[in-house]
């Protein structure tokens, strides 16, 4: 009973941290809580490619470890310039409760590295979970795509421009499904960083989802918050009328009450009481498999 009030408590600090908008204090405190008492495996830092940071943690339900269960793929955010996979426990915690097996990569960062080195490192990942997730329970015929903010851009880049995965002997439509979380799809490099993260000029409409959308994408489901104001809304939209336009059928959902980071912070406990962005992902996910 102690156990279970420390982790309650430590759940309601964090949602309180977190929503102030010191999500690294909040995120760590979150953290803590939930692995009180967590009931799936972590297999971490496992090696996906040569590079040293190409790192990776796969989460494992412990509940009937015989079946083959779905697997998320999860690219994080961060200005692709910070983030950790660590950070991202309480992303793995809600979805192997629901009985995924989930996949969080590490990738490369400014000053480090450049567009487009961060999304072949996505490419390398998914790479490696189609053909190693088997050996932690989880099914390579079901694999989905979810990403946070550069994280979305990442995932969406990867499902969109073919030229990525093609160099590991797969397609976008290798994998069943995506949904992105406040992602800048199409949006224009202008602060100084960033234009050093995807410049030169001309380099920039590689770096946009809807220059390469041509119907051979996986189903998408694109999430925003309505008060969102560090990524525009029109990314969602704009990239869904072009899935659209090729005859795919995805579609969106515009949250009133969620932030650039309220809205991933939801899928954790206790602010998805608020909000239903974790169920309408795994309804989204469960939709597509395939049996």
């Amino acid at each position: 009973m102690k156990t279970r009030t420390l982790a309650i408590g430590l759940l309601a600090i964090s949602a309180t941290v977190l929503l102030s908008g010191c999500s690294t204090a909040g995120v760590y405190i979150l953290n803590s809580g939930l692995k009180i008492g967590a009931d799936h495996h972590a297999n971490k830092n496992i090696a996906f490619g040569e590079e040293d940071w190409q790192k990776l943690d796969v989460y494992q339900p412990a509940n009937n470890p015989e079946q083959k269960k779905p697997v998320l793929v999860f690219f994080y955010g961060g200005s692709w310039d910070s983030g950790r996979k660590e950070m991202y426990y309480f992303i793995a915690d809600a979805f192997a409760r629901r009985g995924y097996v989930v996949v969080i990569p590490d990738y490369v960062k400014y000053p480090k590295a450049r567009f487009p080195m961060f999304i072949e490192d996505g490419a390398a990942a998914i790479a490696w979970t189609k053909n190693n997730i088997a050996d932690f329970g989880g099914d390579p015929e079901n694999v989905f795509v979810s990403g946070h903010s550069a994280g979305a851009h990442l995932g969406a880049l990867l499902l969109t421009d073919e030229s990525f995965l093609q160099k590991h002997q797969l397609t976008p439509l290798d994998i069943n499904g995506f949904v992105g979380l406040a992602g800048p799809y199409n949006f224009t490099p202008e602060s100084h960083t960033l234009v050093k993260i995807f410049g030169p000029e001309e380099n920039f409409p590689k770096m946009k989802t809807m220059n390469f959308v041509n119907g051979n994408e996986p189903p998408m489901l694109l999430l925003h918050g309505a008060k969102d104001t560090t990524v525009g809304v029109r990314n969602q939209e704009v990239l869904i009328e072009k899935l659209n336009e090729v005859g795919n059928p995805s579609t969106g959902r515009l949250y009133p009450g969620l932030s650039h980071v309220g809205i991933v912070a939801s899928i954790a406990p206790p602010l998805r009481r608020n909000t239903t962005t974790l169920s309408d992902m795994d309804t989204f996910f469960k939709a597509q498999i395939t049996r």
